[in-house]
C-alpha cells in the first residue's frame, strides 16, 4: 500500500472519504493546490467542504491523469463542474436505453451534472492532467437522510430536469425568472453580463438555471474598476471562485469581529453563513468571479428571510487561511 504523504499545516485528512480538507475560509491558487490520491475516484483531490464551517455546500477539487477517466456513476445530489485547466469530455444519459450524449469541455467552462443522470468524465489530453472544481449539495442530502445509498444507489430519475433532449447541452435562453437556462457555459471570463445595480455599484451579473437544479444557484459577477457590492448577509452557504482580476472582501459580525481578505484570480473564498460581507475590486482592472450558493434555506422559508426568528449560528472563523508555504508535495 502506498504511504500517504504528510498532511500540510492547516488541513486535515479524512481516511474514509479519502479527502484532504483545508480549513479557514479562503484557499489560494487552486491550480497549484496540494492534492492527495483518491483511489476510489481514480484521481488526486482535495475538498473544501469545511471552509467557513459549511455543512451543506460541497466543494471538491479533482485532478485526472493524462488520458485518464473516472468511474461512471449516478448520484441524486445537484452538481456542476468548473474546469480550471485541461480539456476533455463527459458522457451522460438519463435513460439506460438512451444513447450517450457527449459534452466537450475545456479550461474556463462549467458543465452541470443533472440529478441522478449517469455520467463519466474523460481527460482527452494524453500528455497533461485536467483539474475540475465541483460544487455539490451532497453533504446536505446525506445529513438529511442519513444514508449514502440514498444519494448513490437511488433508482429515481429526474426526467423533469433532464430527459435526454437533443438540445439539452446547447440551449441558452432567458427565463421569466430572469435566470438564463444553460446547462453548459463556455469561457466564463468572456460571457456577456447584464448591469446589476441592485447588487452594487459598477456591477454586472448573470444568474443561471443549470441542470434543472433547484437548490444550487449559479452566477457570474463582474465589477468594474472601483466597483463594489452592497453589504449583504445571505441566508445561504456560498463559494466565490476568482475568474479574473483582484478583490477585497470585508467580513464582519454584530459582535465586533472584522477582517479584510485580499484575493483574486484562481482563489476560492467561502464567507461564513450569518456573517456580513462586502466585495470591492482592487487594482486598475475589472474583476470577475463565479458565485455558487446552496439556497435550500431560502427555498424552505419561501424566500421570506425576515420571518426567521431562530438566531443563525455565528461561524466567525478563528483562522482565515492556513499557512502551508513551506509544504513540498512529495509527488
Amino acid at each position: 500500500m502506498t504511504e500517504r504523504p504528510p498532511v500540510p499545516p492547516g488541513m486535515r485528512y479524512d481516511e474514509r472519504r479519502q479527502w484532504l480538507l483545508p480549513q479557514g475560509i479562503v484557499a489560494r491558487d487552486l491550480a497549484n493546490h496540494p492534492l492527495f490520491p483518491r483511489p476510489k475516484r481514480n484521481s488526486r483531490a482535495a475538498a473544501f467542504d469545511e471552509l467557513a464551517g459549511n455543512t451543506t455546500l460541497g466543494i471538491h477539487l479533482s485532478q485526472m491523469a493524462p488520458g485518464g477517466t473516472k468511474p461512471g456513476h449516478r448520484h441524486v445530489d445537484e452538481a456542476a463542474l468548473y474546469v480550471i485547466y485541461g480539456y476533455g469530455y463527459s458522457e451522460m444519459r438519463q435513460s439506460d436505453d438512451a444513447p450517450m450524449q457527449r459534452v466537450d469541455w475545456k479550461a474556463g467552462d462549467i458543465i452541470s451534472i443533472p440529478s441522478n443522470a449517469w455520467h463519466q468524465h474523460f481527460n482527452a489530453d494524453p500528455d497533461n492532467p485536467t483539474l475540475q472544481l465541483a460544487f455539490k449539495n451532497t453533504r446536505w442530502l446525506r445529513t438529511l437522510f442519513g444514508s449514502r445509498d440514498f444519494v448513490y444507489e437511488n433508482d429515481f430519475r429526474f426526467v423533469d430536469r433532464y430527459d435526454d433532449e437533443a438540445d439539452y447541452w446547447t440551449r441558452h435562453k432567458m427565463l421569466e425568472s430572469g435566470k438564463i437556462d444553460a446547462n453548459v457555459l463556455h469561457d466564463l471570463e468572456r460571457e456577456p453580463l447584464a448591469p446589476a445595480p441592485d447588487y452594487g455599484e459598477l456591477c454586472h451579473m448573470n444568474r443561471y438555471q443549470m441542470g434543472g437544479h433547484y437548490m444550487l444557484d449559479f452566477s457570474i459577477v463582474e465589477m468594474e474598476r472601483r466597483g463594489r457590492t452592497r453589504a449583504h448577509k445571505p441566508l445561504a452557504e456560498e463559494a466565490l471562485y476568482g475568474l479574473s482580476g483582484r478583490f477585497r472582501t470585508w467580513i464582519w459580525d454584530e459582535d465586533g469581529n472584522e477582517d479584510l481578505i485580499e484575493w483574486g484570480e484562481g482563489d476560492l473564498l467561502s464567507p461564513p453563513l450569518g456573517v456580513w460581507r462586502r466585495h470591492t475590486t482592487r487594482g486598475h482592472e475589472p474583476a470577475r468571479f463565479l458565485h455558487v450558493r446552496n439556497n435550500f434555506l431560502n427555498i424552505a422559508l419561501g424566500n421570506k428571510v425576515d420571518q426567521v426568528h431562530t438566531p443563525i449560528p455565528n461561524r466567525y472563523p478563528e483562522m482565515i487561511e492556513p499557512d502551508y508555504s513551506d509544504y513540498v508535495d512529495p509527488s
